[in-house]
């Protein structure tokens, strides 16, 4: 009868450990949810300012279309107000050229100066030429192969200038 209230005891102490497991895991899991939501929140908040900072670059680039529309339209008038005073004021005898309108008109460009060809991004060659990629490319051969060449008694006249160990006096 001794080993009933060892196995209640046992059974007891393992029902408290369990417990307390099970407690210390389900504070990790709420920590961690807590983590998530935050992280949650630091992601809306960061998408919501990229939400705004691309409002705002619109906004800009349109505000800058409207400013340089205006631009051109004051230019245009100024340049009718010059024009108009330096018809009225000059009797007539000087003329400006209109503006190039922003309407997309171009002016008429002669068809000697349009080049219909696609650029090269190298150099052309002729046809009895060798080109870059050939072996023989940037090496000149020399009209007499023997005459760059140096010859023995060239290197012979070197040597006899040379002193030699029986020359050396000795220490």
């Amino acid at each position: 009868m001794d080993v009933e209230p060892l196995v209640i005891a046992v059974g007891a102490i393992a029902l408290i450990l369990g417990f307390l497991a099970g407690w210390s895991l389900g504070m990790r899991k709420k920590s961690r949810r807590a983590e998530i939501l935050d992280l949650q929140h630091r992601l809306e908040a960061a998408m919501e300012a990229k939400a705004d900072y691309e409002a705002q670059v619109t906004e800009h680039f349109t505000t800058t279309a409207q400013l340089v529309t205006q631009m051109a339209d004051n230019y245009r008038a100024v340049y009718h107000h010059v024009a108009n005073g330096a018809e009225r004021l000059c009797d007539g005898s000087v003329t400006l050229a209109p503006p190039s309108s922003a309407d997309g008109e171009s002016p008429e460009i002669p068809p000697e100066k349009i080049d219909v060809a696609q650029p090269l991004d190298y150099a052309p060659r002729k046809d009895d030429e060798d080109g870059q990629l050939s072996e023989r490319f940037g090496l000149e051969k020399p009209e007499h192969p023997e005459a760059g060449m140096p010859s023995d008694s060239d290197f012979a006249s070197e040597a006899d200038d040379k002193p030699s160990d029986e020359d050396k006096p000795n220490p």
